[in-house]
């Protein structure tokens, strides 16, 4: 039986946008880590990654890139501790050259995000590294948006990298060797300048360094415990399966004397 003018019509619009969706709503590829499975928590919502600016007074999150890459970039400042902005953004797909992939990030309100503005994500393919197996927390190495723009902190061997409202905390394992905490205080301006230990790495003189920490598993969290001056440090993450959360409790003689949770983290369990 033959179309109708009207049935003809709403067949030509569907050929034109019923497919569009499955395209529109597919997520841009994102390097995977073979090494471990990462997991990176804001506020119990999860995301991507962390970026503990170097070069900018700020700790970035993206979430995960959803539908169309859909996603929100959330930036703290930590001179104003406790204050942030959030845009969305689309991720693009990954576009490498060279060892560098650059994910572009288009704002959602692009008025709201600059005019002109290139924004994007710097990453690097973690098969170039001398040792690829140390690539283990989301290769990072900067965030240029409207918010925000500079280098973040990434090292190999990192086995959590997050914040509170007062500092910033990592903690690495190097195969056979001891684990080592590191905290950067957001009031210690002086400890933003950056230093680049090796290729790729890119750090900063913390305001403070324990090695010799031991790792405690359970069935619920993984925590790694240090000693210094008397003092236990002991940070806390927890395991997959559970609600998202983690914190660093600072003790002494056997007295809690201060808990901070983390506000957010990127936290990786070695394959």
């Amino acid at each position: 039986m033959p179309l109708r003018p009207a049935q003809l019509a709403r067949l030509a619009l569907c050929l034109l946008t019923c497919s569009a969706p499955a395209a529109a709503l597919t997520p841009p590829t994102i390097q995977e880590l073979p090494h471990s499975r990462v997991v990176t928590y804001l506020d119990g919502q999860a995301g991507w990654f962390i970026c503990d600016g170097l070069t900018s007074n700020t700790v970035s999150e993206l979430g995960w890139p959803g539908g169309g890459g859909r996603s929100r970039l959330t930036t703290y400042s930590k001179a104003n501790p406790g204050s942030y902005v959030y845009h969305n953004y689309a991720v693009g797909g990954g576009d490498p050259g060279a060892g560098q992939i650059h994910y572009a990030l288009t704002p959602a309100q692009p008025s709201a995000a600059g005019t002109g503005a290139i924004n994007n994500v710097a990453s690097f393919n973690t098969g170039m590294l001398d040792r690829p197996g140390g690539a283990i927390t989301p290769a990072i190495l900067s965030v240029t948006s409207a918010e925000s723009a500079g280098d973040c902190r990434w090292v190999v061997d990192t086995r959590l990298l997050g914040f509170s409202t007062r500092r910033s905390v990592q903690i690495t394992q190097a195969p056979g060797g001891p684990l080592t905490y590191q905290t950067w205080n957001f009031a210690d301006a002086a400890r933003s300048t950056p230093v680049m230990p090796d290729g790729v790495q890119r750090s900063s003189a913390p305001s403070l360094t324990i090695s010799g920490g031991t790792r405690l598993v359970n069935n619920t969290q993984e925590s790694f415990v240090f000693q210094n001056a008397g003092y236990t440090y002991t940070v806390r993450v927890a395991r997959q399966g559970q609600p998202a959360a983690a914190s660093i409790t600072v003790g002494k003689a056997g007295k809690v004397l201060q808990v901070e949770p983390l506000t957010g983290y990127t936290y990786a369990v070695l394959k």
